[in-house]
This record gives structure tokens, sequence and C-alpha cells, in this order.
């Protein structure tokens, strides 16, 4: 079964959209300082190529399972994990938690695993996902975030 990564929420795009007008300002603050275009090129490539890889994460990101395994793919996989040995999910937690980061808004899952490799991922029906995982290994623990 594939799962869709959720569309990005405001708090993503904004902090997206820093990091790109940040490295964008770079390019042009060293073209106005020396004037000189070719100072300019390499920041710009630079945000072209995020900006490109960005879309494409955006938009080709996947969240299947597979048998008994749980893999992430944009063309190509990304992260793969035996769904007998994730141990718990944590819902509802942001983008700064977890090692591998693979989600397209701030609230999101968790998964741990038994070897410590977590995984940070927003599947387009949270509901569905957990039911499929748990319908392969009943006994992961699912713990929910408080927000307070």
């Amino acid at each position: 079964m594939i799962f869709k990564s959720q569309n990005s929420d405001l708090t993503f795009k904004l902090i997206f959209g820093s990091v790109y007008l940040f490295l964008f300002g770079i390019g042009i603050f060293g073209y106005f300082q020396t004037n000189n275009f070719n100072e300019f090129i390499a920041p710009f490539l630079i945000c072209v190529a995020i900006l490109l890889l960005s879309v494409l994460i955006f938009y080709r990101l996947k969240i299947s399972i597979d048998g008994h395994f749980l893999t992430v793919n944009c063309f190509i996989n990304l992260y793969k994990t035996e769904i007998r040995n994730i141990t718990k999910i944590r819902k509802g937690e942001t983008l700064w938690s977890g090692i591998h980061k693979y989600g397209t808004r701030t609230k999101g899952l968790i998964i741990f695993s038994k070897f410590k490799n977590d995984l940070y991922i927003t599947p387009e029906n949270e509901e569905l996902f957990l039911k499929k995982i748990l319908e392969i290994n009943p006994g992961i623990v699912i713990e929910r975030v408080s927000n307070h």
C-alpha cells in the first residue's frame, strides 16, 4: 500500500522560504560587493537546485508498506526497515525529531525501531497508515504527543 506525504503546512514553507531567501541574498550581496556576475552564479545555481529538489520531494515522496517492509522513496529508496523491528510510533511529533526526516509538515509520526534508526514521516492518511502497520506488527506501541 502506498501513502503520499501530506502537503506542506505554512511553518514548513516559511522555513524553506527563509533558507532559500538567505542563500539568494548571499548571491546578491556577493554581486554588489564585487560587481562581478560570477559571484552571483554559484549561489543562484544552489538556490535553483534546492528549489528543484524540494519540489520533487514535496510531490514525489512516497511511503509504502510492501509485505513486511516500510519504505520511503522519491525515485530511489531513501529508507527501508522491517515492520517487525518497529517498536513504537509517536504521533503528533514535530519536524525537529527523528534521525531520518522525510516529512513535509511540522506535525507527523516518529517511527522507532530496534536499531535506533528513527524515521520522521507525514503520511496523508495517518489513521489508515497506523492501522496497516498494526495489522503486520500488533506489538507496536502508539504514543500520542500532547499539545501544550
